[in-house]
């Protein structure tokens, strides 16, 4: 999911070869849902944006495992796997 027009996340996608469907959320509608959807503090100019998070959904859509990065704005593949190895 990105913040960006679809258009934009597209060109990302082709580059990195992604195998799915990329999520366009300029109104914020998802970010809100997962509650990470927030107001730069004083002195960032970059509007509104989502913190950078990760979250991984079962098959009926139910969170399972999230990880919020909003300083580093990284999260460690290898917690990304660890998770997905633990599900």
């Amino acid at each position: 999911m990105s913040v960006d027009p679809i258009a934009t996340s597209q060109s990302l996608s082709t580059q990195l070869k992604l195998g799915y469907q990329l999520l366009e959320d300029t109104d914020h509608r998802v970010g809100s849902a997962f509650g990470i959807f927030r107001l730069p503090s004083a002195g960032m100019d970059m509007g509104p944006v989502d913190d950078h998070s990760i979250f991984l959904l079962d098959s009926a859509g139910r969170v399972i495992w999230k990880e919020l990065a909003p300083q580093t704005m990284h999260v460690p593949v290898s917690d990304v796997l660890a998770a997905l190895r633990s599900k």
